[in-house]
């Protein structure tokens, strides 16, 4: 912790002393209950100030994961006991500062540039304040203790999978029976289920038939880092990364491999965070891209 004065509280302490010395100078009675009575209202200025930071709680909240070239939102749930508003001045690492009143509780969103993947760990957090008549800046600096995982930036293009399948591009989709799309009517057999049955084609004297549905059949997806052509790794990371999206959309099972890391085929956001997370974490955190101390 630190207290400094500011440009203003420079001027107004050299105003006093010269206010002092005309005083000393003049023998003015008048001058000096001015001088003083100035100078205790700094020195009070300070002690609130100072109070102005103090008992505060600042707890650092689990940040959303991002793609590289976007800012990072780390959450900041700051709590200020007792009455009243507390003017003060937030800056993450070397960012804009940004200055809040807080009552009571809060929750600050704190934004950081993500340019590259991997964990954002920002070094510090910095409070500052100018309160009440921005003569002092009283200044602390607390440890950021929290971290932003950063997917890579997600480029469009096909890929091979581990089995040679080319995806998206040039894909075959084959079908299965199953309630997601109804592609006509069929002659009813025994054993056919009565819930499919048509009754607005017997109620029309056509007969009796069941409904058709078909759904599609998704394959099994193994997405392969060797599989890629070139030897750019960023790249290659980059391009699993815009087909995992894309699996995920298309609800598509797929697994994810990497030297020295398999992932076997599944689908959902989990398996989705967990395949991206392996792809940010990538040759970063040695042989476990999983680390359990990253989120």
């Amino acid at each position: 912790m630190s207290i400094f004065p500011t440009q203003h509280g420079f001027l107004f302490m050299a105003i006093l002393i010269a206010m002092l010395l005309g005083s000393i100078n003049y023998n003015n009675n008048a001058g000096f209950i001015l001088v003083f009575l100035l100078g205790g209202m700094a020195l009070i200025s300070m002690v609130h100030s100072i109070r102005n930071l103090v008992g505060m709680d600042l707890i650092f909240l689990s940040p959303i994961p991002v793609f590289a070239g976007r800012s990072a939102v780390f959450p900041v749930r700051i709590t200020a006991p007792g009455s009243g508003c507390r003017s003060v001045t937030f800056t993450l690492a070397e960012q804009e500062p940004v200055f809040v009143s807080v009552d009571r509780q809060m929750t600050l969103q704190m934004r950081m540039p993500a340019p590259k993947r991997g964990l954002l760990r920002p070094e510090f957090l910095t409070l500052s304040s100018r309160y009440p008549f921005g003569l002092f800046t009283f200044r602390a600096t607390l440890p950021a203790q929290t971290g932003c995982l950063v997917y890579p930036h997600p480029l469009p293009g096909p890929f091979r999978s581990a089995s040679g399948t080319f995806l998206p591009d040039g894909n075959q989709t084959t079908f299965r029976r199953g309630p997601d799309d109804f592609q006509g009517l069929k002659q009813y057999q025994p054993g056919h289920s009565i819930n499919r049955i048509s009754w607005k084609a017997l109620s029309r004297g056509r007969g009796l038939f069941i409904k058709d549905f078909t759904a599609k059949d998704n394959p099994l997806v193994m997405l392969d880092f060797n599989a890629l052509p070139g030897k750019d790794t960023e790249f290659k990371l980059s391009l699993l990364c815009h087909n995992i999206l894309w699996a995920d959309r298309q609800q598509m099972e797929y697994g994810l491999k990497l030297p020295g890391f398999v992932k076997n085929p599944a689908r959902g956001k989990p398996h989705q965070h967990l395949c991206l997370k392996a792809l940010a974490l990538f040759d970063l955190l040695g042989k476990n891209p999983l680390h359990k101390d990253v989120p």
